[in-house]
């Protein structure tokens, strides 16, 4: 049978095809897509530990998964064999074997969300699943100034779904950018970790802020004691991306989503 090996893979996902990236009864989810494939080719049961629990709708173009199995044949057979046998909606970049303390989750330094705002008076319907068609008109420099508010050590309790609301709602935002391409906005949010909804949240906010529904005066609040009635709509999941997940070294060998994804 081989040796017990640890891997990771850089996997990349429409959500739309998905409830989410964690396993759940009788939905269909990408851990439990990846682990029936990983289990076909071990034979044997696999279970995959993500670097991000994705919400339902919510897609992926650097999610990493880290797992154990015997497999004699190679990384880039493997990565080969488990896209052959995942549906067509999740994609393998690379799969590289790596150190048994490796854990997708909790050796990650941090991750990026990218979220993507339609500002045209047109549809371009082959990216409609992928954007917010968003027409109202935008002050981009409150809305940046909003974003540079997020940065740092806060309280995210407004901006987190209210039923899934940790004792411990502080969360250490790294950087914030906002992106004009086109009539297209890109809003990338680094992060430590996370709470549930937390970057469509914000985004949602920011946009109540960018048409001037609120004041940044209110913000400070909100990241002070704000309840989540007092925080912005959580923004559409068809939009938001995971778009990275950074680790020091890096296990990839061909660069990572670079490659693939820098011309977005």
């Amino acid at each position: 049978m081989g040796v017990l090996t640890r891997y990771a893979a850089l996997i990349s996902y429409d959500g739309s095809a998905f409830h989410g990236f964690q396993r759940q009864r009788n939905l269909l989810t990408v851990q439990e897509a990846m682990e029936d494939a990983l289990s076909i080719l071990n034979k044997k049961t696999v279970k995959v530990v993500g670097a991000g629990r994705t919400d339902s709708g919510v897609h992926a173009l650097g999610q990493v998964v880290s797992f154990d199995m015997f497999w004699p044949h190679g990384p880039d057979t493997l990565r080969k064999a488990l896209e052959a046998n995942l549906p067509s909606a999740i994609g393998v970049f690379e799969v590289v074997s790596v150190d048994k303390d490796f854990d997708a989750r909790r050796s990650a330094l941090w991750r990026k969300y990218a979220y993507f705002v339609w500002k045209g008076n047109y549809r371009l319907p082959h990216l409609d699943r992928y954007l917010w068609r968003n027409g109202k008109p935008w002050d981009v420099n409150k809305a940046k100034a909003f974003l540079s508010m997020m940065k740092g050590h806060h309280d995210f309790s407004a901006f987190c779904r209210k039923a899934d609301r940790p004792e411990d709602a502080r969360r250490t935002i790294i950087d914030t950018e906002l992106e004009n391409i086109g009539h297209m906005i890109k809003v990338t949010i680094t992060g430590r970790s996370f709470l549930t909804n937390m970057v469509r949240i914000i985004v949602g906010t920011m946009d109540e802020v960018a048409t001037g529904r609120k004041s940044l005066s209110e913000i400070e609040l909100l990241l002070k004691n704000g309840s989540r009635e007092e925080a912005g709509p959580t923004a559409p999941a068809n939009a938001l991306f995971l778009w990275e997940v950074k680790y020091d070294p890096s296990p990839w060998t061909k660069g990572g989503y670079r490659l693939c994804w820098d011309w977005m």
